[in-house]
């Protein structure tokens, strides 16, 4: 398989190589990519089950960090003077 891909990158302009999959993933992930810029994305993922794999573990990531930070917000009846000692260690250093 990584022959096939290596020879479709040198041979169909275009097709993303795995490292430009790499650094395209925020502006996929965000919608941000153009048409076209989305079309090659998604045309290498089609034939990349490494990048595949690797795109829906960034997902995942972003998703649980996400679950965990809303919950990291729910966090009700802090202490005012707890609040307060905790802004103060902030400013000092």
């Amino acid at each position: 398989m990584l022959m096939i891909k290596r020879l479709m990158t040198q041979h169909m302009p275009g097709m993303l190589t795995c490292e430009e999959v790499d650094s395209f993933i925020f502006e996929f992930n965000e919608g941000s990519l153009s048409y076209y810029e989305s079309l090659k994305f998604k045309l290498h993922l089609s034939m990349c089950s490494e990048c595949r794999d690797y795109v829906s573990k960034y997902k995942d990531t972003i998703r649980v960090s996400q679950a965990e930070f809303i919950k990291a917000n729910k966090i009700a009846n802090v202490p005012e003077d707890l609040m307060q000692a905790i802004l103060k260690s902030r400013k000092t250093k």
